[in-house]
């Protein structure tokens, strides 16, 4: 024992530089096994700490990160809970340039980070509730008119930064009307816009979207109908009215559709036949509806007359 006590005291400088070779082929060994690498990252963006009143807008959605390390420590990182953050606490109203926070996972170091910093614009949180209308594109045929027209809902809210919301006068839904020749109803996007009627984007619009109905009809619509001769009054006791003829029997008339489906026929004005005793024939008006034309005005109708055998 005391032998190999004695040992220990003779030849330090060997023993040393022993131990110094030692610790070098470990490091040289744990360094071939475990080397540093580089790896980037796509890291998203969060906003803290910003007062509820505001909003802020030009902050990335994420960033590029840059990590150094060793193999081990690298491999062992989660890529799904990386995250990089600017923190709002002191926030006001305009413009700042602020930096990009992360903290790099342990045993990691960044390299780099794009951007690194960031100008914000911070602005206040503001709602307001709009009027609904519609801007028609484009029109109906020439033979078709709106008759009328509803929308659901007729006002919206609109929120978003304070700059973006005075500058919205109403909303908008635009429906092309082109082509259309029988009511219809359409469901499109609400679209807020300025006095010049350019949409202001970046707002948040509740509901998204409306319904509106048309109503339309024919103002030119045509439609054939038999034409009705108006004899008024009685021939003489021995005395029969035994035929009445008109030429033409039917005519074609215009108008409105809503005013055109309730006719069947049209008639001429009073045609006399108290008294008379024998056949006759005449050329007589028509009684139009208002809104109502032809494209004759007057038709010939034989009355024939004979005596009751």
């Amino acid at each position: 024992m005391m032998h190999w006590i004695v040992g220990l005291k003779h030849n330090w400088g060997m023993k040393l530089f022993c131990l110094f070779c030692a610790i070098g082929m470990w490091l040289y060994v744990m360094k071939d096994q475990n080397p540093i690498i580089e790896m980037t990252y796509t890291v998203p963006v969060q906003v803290q700490n910003l007062d509820q009143n505001y909003l802020v807008e030009g902050v990335p959605s994420e960033v590029r990160v840059h990590l150094r390390g060793p193999r081990n420590a690298i491999f062992d990182i989660n890529p799904s809970v990386l995250k990089a953050y600017v923190n709002m606490k002191n926030a006001r109203v305009g413009q700042e340039n602020i930096p990009i926070n992360f903290t790099a996972p342990t045993g990691t170091f960044i390299d780099s980070m794009t951007p690194e910093n960031v100008t914000v614009t911070v602005d206040e949180y503001m709602v307001k509730e709009l009027q609904v209308q519609v801007h028609p594109l484009g029109t109906v045929p020439n033979d078709i008119a709106i008759k009328d027209s509803k929308i659901m809902p007729t006002t919206v809210t609109i929120s978003g930064p304070a700059h973006l919301v005075s500058k919205a006068s109403y909303a908008v839904i635009r429906i092309n009307l082109d082509k259309h020749r029988e009511s219809f109803t359409e469901v499109g996007d609400i679209l807020a816009v300025d006095t010049s009627g350019n949409e202001v984007e970046g707002l948040t619009i509740t509901p998204r979207g409306a319904q509106i109905q048309y109503e339309l009809e024919r103002i030119r619509m045509e439609k054939k109908v038999l034409v009705q001769p108006n004899l008024v009054g009685s021939v003489p006791i021995g005395y029969a009215v035994k035929r009445v003829v008109v030429e033409p029997k039917e005519l074609t008339i215009v108008g409105k559709e809503s005013i055109l489906n309730g006719i069947d026929g049209v008639k001429t004005i009073d045609i006399p036949i108290h008294g008379a005793t024998s056949s006759f024939t005449g050329g007589y008006s028509l009684v139009l509806p208002e809104g109502v034309t032809t494209t004759k005005d007057r038709v010939v109708v034989k009355v024939e007359i004979e005596p009751q055998m």
